[in-house]
């Protein structure tokens, strides 16, 4: 303890200057340098999934406990709905297919994101089930067109956050081949 009192005595006009020594912006740039890029998770990317699909899960429940589930549909699907979800079928599978073309380091991961989406058809199917059953219900067809962008809005980042991987992936191949 006294050599330490001792030595910021003697340091003392070092100490308080309002400058930093000499070198010191270059020892923190080299610092700066040397700390590691970060990377995307891909399991954070899939929890991030699951959690939607879990939520839209709970919004199924929702919209059935305040449906009364007894009426018989008399009335069929009006046309722009059925438009509508064509529509939106044909973006989703586009996605898919872009998600399919992606390699992965992993196979399983690929598995379990296919079936995160899957699980999404799931609840899709389950609102067409409930439009069937009450066709000029606005709030089936609003939650039916929200699931489809939420959808496409996850699938749109997952892609994104795939190029980001396969864009750095082939960054450090050009600096290891270099």
């Amino acid at each position: 303890m006294v050599d330490l009192e001792k030595h910021i005595k003697e340091q003392r006009l070092l100490l308080d200057a309002d400058k930093p020594r000499e070198g010191h912006e270059d020892r923190f740039r080299e610092k700066l340098a040397n700390e590691p890029v970060r990377r995307i998770n891909f399991r954070h990317v899939l929890q991030v999934a699951a959690s939607i699909a879990v939520i839209l899960a709970s919004a199924i429940v929702l919209i059935r406990s305040s449906n009364s589930g007894d009426k018989v549909a008399v009335l069929e699907i009006p046309a722009s709905v059925l438009e509508a979800d064509q529509y939106y079928t044909t973006q989703v599978d586009q996605r898919v297919d872009q998600i399919r073309a992606f390699t992965f380091d992993n196979v399983n991961e690929k598995d379990v994101l296919l079936e995160e989406l899957e699980e999404m058809n799931t609840y899709q199917q389950q609102l067409m089930n409930d439009l069937e059953a009450n066709p000029d219900d606005e709030r089936v067809i609003n939650a039916m067109i929200k699931h489809y962008q939420l959808k496409l809005d996850v699938m749109d980042q997952i892609i994104y956050q795939l190029n980001q991987l396969k864009t750095e992936t082939d960054k450090d191949n050009e600096k290891k081949s270099i």
